[in-house]
């Protein structure tokens, strides 16, 4: 098996895919419907849509891991045209080759500070990603790495100690979204990184998703409606309706020049929503 082209360019691309999942025998359920999109190495994408538009679903494919699952109903089965991510081809991976991809590619998935794994600690948690991929890590270097993240998020270090239901449900998240960048992957791909965060964190998150970057120059595809997210990370937003895409530009176009009823609707849904969720931090 080759080497992953963490060059490649574009980092990630699609062609007239189409994703779906097997509810039950003989009842099938299409999520994403022909979309073609490429992100150059280095560049930014938003996915944007309704609830049930397909987002998680292209994001969790792409991200390597559409056999995932909690259920049988949760695993991408219904794929047709092409995928890649790094250059390489997403049809058919052996396990081998999941794991080797996934080394390179950070994976937020959705409400993941709510899936955070009850026994373990925190440091435990972050420390997941580290011990699965690299061998022979430098825990001391790593060590100044997590304090500085720490402290970009607000979080004192002797949260490493406990465990997620000591923390409220936007420290969890905050843990998540730790976790999902402390390997510095060369693909970051995240679904609602701000999710259950108030309006005052949630710049600490996307400080800390800009101080990644700075380091690293990654990719990233980012499902949010955080407007100030968007505004300060992404280069590019693909707008996804029942599936299909129905509108792609700069943010600034989209946002501000749309010409398409459905992504006009959408851009003004998310100015007037911008900071009114309600959350517990």
């Amino acid at each position: 098996m080759r080497d992953i082209d963490t060059q490649a360019d574009p980092a990630l691309f699609a062609s007239d895919l189409s994703l779906g999942y097997q509810e039950r025998p003989g009842r099938a359920f299409q999520a994403v419907e022909g979309v073609s999109v490429e992100v150059a190495r280095g560049s930014s994408l938003a996915l944007l849509g309704e609830s049930g538009s397909g987002k998680s679903t292209l994001a969790k494919y792409l991200a390597a891991r559409a056999t995932d699952v909690v259920s049988k109903t949760d695993r991408i089965q219904r794929i047709s045209g092409e995928g890649r991510v790094l250059g390489t081809s997403l049809t058919k991976l052996s396990k081998k080759a999941t794991r080797n991809l996934t080394a390179h590619v950070g994976y937020l998935q959705q409400d993941a500070g709510a899936k955070l794994p009850p026994e373990y600690t925190v440091g435990d948690i972050i420390f997941l990603p580290i011990e699965e991929r690299i061998k022979g890590f430098d825990r001391s270097q790593l060590g100044e790495q997590i304090a500085e993240m720490f402290d970009i998020v607000s979080l004192p270090l002797t949260y490493l100690q406990k465990y997620p239901y000591e923390l409220s449900k936007g420290q969890r998240q905050r843990v998540a979204v730790l976790q999902s960048l402390i390997h510095s992957p060369s693909v970051y791909i995240a679904d609602e990184p701000t999710l259950g965060v108030d309006a005052n964190n949630r710049p600490k998150i996307v400080n800390l998703i800009q101080w990644y970057r700075e380091r690293t120059n990654p990719t990233m595809l980012i499902i949010s409606h955080d407007i100030g997210l968007l505004e300060a990370l992404i280069h590019d937003v693909l707008i996804l309706k029942g599936g299909s895409a129905v509108g792609l530009g700069s943010i600034d176009t989209i946002f501000r020049h749309a010409s398409h009823e459905y992504v006009v609707k959408l851009a003004e849904a998310l100015r007037a929503n911008a900071y009114d969720e309600i959350a517990g931090d």
